[in-house]
């Protein structure tokens, strides 16, 4: 089953979640005229099937990240042509407006954005020159960022989520290939350490967690762009593959958000998975979709 598609096709986008509706910002628009970096955000809601239009951003921003707290949402790092951003923005939904916040003492693309305790992360990525291991938190009530302990492993285009108490960073490209490792970070002592890796290399992949697991989706391995969905449950500590998608994707934005059942005295819950992508999975209590 197919959503609406966005305004106009976009590659290295990212999203978020905020109060049931998925926003959509910045990556590449891949027309017939050409390919250029785009600093729009759009936002699809689930109830009604519908993409609008809110105010842009600052620049445009490929291979953005995206996180919110207190309802605002953070656009970190990207690029715009040869141009490497360190510099955020916030936007409020409320206000449909955007304000320029304190910059990342780093230029990243490619970046890993996530937030857990209010406080926003920004992890690996790619200066221009070279693929880094760095990692930086920001502080929303001082509007600055501190640096934290590096990963183990050079990575640009991976994925990261939270799960827990703990944030997880998968797969990226280390400048020579693409990984399949994963690194677990413990906020409360500033460490990293590996986890089992997935089953398949991954960078410019779109993760998301459900019902206390961690899921990957699509992505590039060196050759192909993937449709596998693969699983990590961290009571097992072992990955499963799940599920395909309908076509391959690399470069994909996903976030999790839930809408009624539409079902006529249906007190069920449909959980929406959105990669801008869509296939369906059924069973007597929950709806699942990948977008």
């Amino acid at each position: 089953m197919r959503l609406t598609d966005l305004p106009e096709p976009r590659s290295g986008l990212a999203c978020c979640v905020v109060g049931g509706l998925l926003y959509a910002a910045g990556g590449r628009n891949n027309g017939p005229e050409g390919n250029t970096d785009s600093a729009a955000m759009d936002v699809y809601n689930p109830m009604t099937g519908a993409w609008r239009r809110c105010a842009s951003m600052s620049v445009p921003r490929n291979r953005t990240g995206l996180g919110v707290i207190d309802q605002m949402i953070y656009a970190v790092g990207g690029s715009h042509g040869g141009v490497h951003h360190s510099s955020v923005e916030r936007y409020d939904p409320e206000r449909d407006t955007w304000q320029n916040m304190c910059p990342m003492s780093t230029r990243r693309i490619g970046v890993c954005v996530t937030v857990i305790n209010r406080l926003l992360f920004a992890i690996g990525g790619f200066d221009g020159t070279h693929r880094l291991n760095t990692a930086e938190c920001y502080t929303p009530e001082g509007d600055e960022w501190r640096s934290l302990s590096p990963m183990h492993t050079l990575r640009s285009g991976a994925g990261v989520c939270v799960l827990g108490s703990s944030i997880y960073v998968l797969g990226g490209y280390d400048g020579s290939q693409q990984l399949n490792s994963v690194e677990c970070y413990d906020v409360q002592s500033d460490s990293w350490s590996f986890i089992e890796p997935m089953i398949h290399r991954r960078s410019a992949l779109g993760v998301t967690t459900f019902c206390g697991r961690i899921y990957a989706l699509g992505g590039y391995d060196g050759s192909t762009f993937l449709d596998s969905v693969e699983c990590f449950d961290p009571d097992s500590g072992s990955w499963t593959e799940v599920s395909t998608m309908t076509s391959g994707r690399s470069g994909v934005g996903v976030a999790v958000t839930m809408e009624t059942c539409p079902k006529r005295n249906c007190n069920n819950t449909r959980v929406l998975s959105h990669t801008l992508e869509k296939s369906q999975q059924t069973s007597d209590q929950t709806h699942t979709r990948t977008l």
